[in-house]
C-alpha cells in the first residue's frame, strides 16, 4: 500500500547539461502533473508526463526541473555577421544614408542570429535520468509512509474486531431483555405467555433485532480490507468503498440493537479515522 504524499530529488550531468529535478506529490482523486522549469520544456513535456505515469497512478504531482547549460552558445553566426555588416555598409554608401556603425551592427546582428536548435537529445536524456531517480526516491518515501498508514489502519481494524466480539457477547442478553419486556407487557394485559399472539410478538421483535447478517458482512469487509492493504497496487478507491459499506452496516446494526449502540458509536469512530487515513492512499 502506497501513500500519495512524498518527495524526491534526482540529478544528472553530461557534457552539455546539468539537470536537477525535484518531485513532490500530494493527495488527489486522479493523477495530475504540474511542470515548472527555468527552461522551455514544451518539446519534452509529453515525455516527462509519460515517465511520471510509469511510476505514479494517483495524486497531485509537482515536477520542478532546473537546467544549466555547460557549453558556450554562440548567439550569432560570426561569418554571417561580418557578411551582413559589409552588406549594410554598402547600402549606406549607395543610398548615401546617415546610418551609424552602431545601427549597422544592430541590423547585422539581427539577421545573423544563430538558429534555434531543436530539443537537444542529450538534454532529453539528462532530464529523463534525473526525473527517474527523483521518482524512485519519491516512490520509496511513498512506500515508507504507506507502511505507517497500513499499521495504523490494521490496529484500528483489530480494535473493531474486538468491539464486534463485545457486541456478539452481549446480543443474547439484549434479546432476553427484549423478550422479558414483551412477557411483562403480556402479563399486564392478562395474556398467557404461551398464547400465539405473545409468541409471535416475541419472534417478530427478535427477528428485527437479528444482526447476524450485518456481523458477517462487517467481518467480510474487514478481511477484504486487510488483503488490500498488503498490496502495492492502487487500492485507495477500493478501500474507500469498503469503509463506506462498513459504516452503513454498523449503522444498521446499531438501529437494530439500540442497547448496544454505544459500542456501534466506537466502531463508527474507528471507521471515520480509517476513512481519513485512506484519503492519503494511492
Amino acid at each position: 500500500m502506497l501513500s500519495m504524499t512524498g518527495f524526491g530529488n534526482g540529478s544528472y550531468e553530461n557534457d552539455r547539461w546539468s539537470v536537477n529535478v525535484f518531485v513532490k506529490s500530494l493527495n488527489g482523486k486522479n493523477l495530475e502533473v504540474f511542470i515548472k522549469s527555468n527552461y522551455n520544456l514544451m518539446a519534452v513535456e509529453f515525455s516527462i508526463r509519460k515517465i511520471v505515469r510509469e511510476f505514479i497512478r494517483r495524486g497531485t504531482v509537482s515536477v520542478q526541473v532546473n537546467i544549466k547549460r555547460k557549453d558556450i552558445i554562440e548567439p550569432v553566426n560570426l561569418e554571417d555577421l561580418l557578411t551582413n555588416i559589409r552588406f549594410f555598409r554598402l547600402i549606406r554608401e549607395k543610398l548615401e544614408l546617415n546610418a551609424s556603425d552602431d545601427t549597422i551592427l544592430q541590423l547585422a546582428t539581427k539577421f545573423s542570429e544563430a538558429p534555434q536548435e531543436e530539443t537537444d537529445p542529450s538534454l532529453e536524456e539528462a532530464i529523463s535520468c534525473a526525473l527517474t531517480d527523483a521518482l524512485k526516491e519519491l516512490l520509496n518515501r511513498r512506500f515508507q509512509e504507506g507502511e505507517h498508514i497500513r499499521k495504523d489502519m490494521e490496529s484500528r481494524l483489530q480494535r473493531m474486531e474486538s468491539l464486534l466480539e463485545e457486541i456478539l457477547k452481549n446480543k443474547e442478553e439484549a434479546y432476553e431483555r427484549a423478550k422479558r419486556r414483551v412477557l411483562e407487557k403480556a402479563q399486564e394485559l392478562g395474556l398467557s405467555q404461551d398464547k400465539a399472539l405473545v409468541l409471535n410478538e416475541i419472534a417478530l421483535i427478535i427477528s428485527k433485532m437479528d444482526i447476524e447478517e450485518e456481523i458477517a458482512r462487517l467481518k467480510s469487509h474487514m478481511q477484504k480490507a486487510k488483503e488490500l492493504m498488503k498490496s502495492n497496487e492502487d487500492v485507495g478507491r477500493k478501500l474507500e468503498f469498503i469503509f463506506q459499506e462498513m459504516h452503513r452496516e454498523i449503522t444498521t446494526l446499531s438501529n437494530k440493537l439500540p442497547e448496544l449502540a454505544f459500542i456501534g458509536v466506537e466502531i463508527k469512530t474507528e471507521i471515520d479515522r480509517l476513512k481519513q487515513q485512506v484519503a492519503n492512499v494511492e
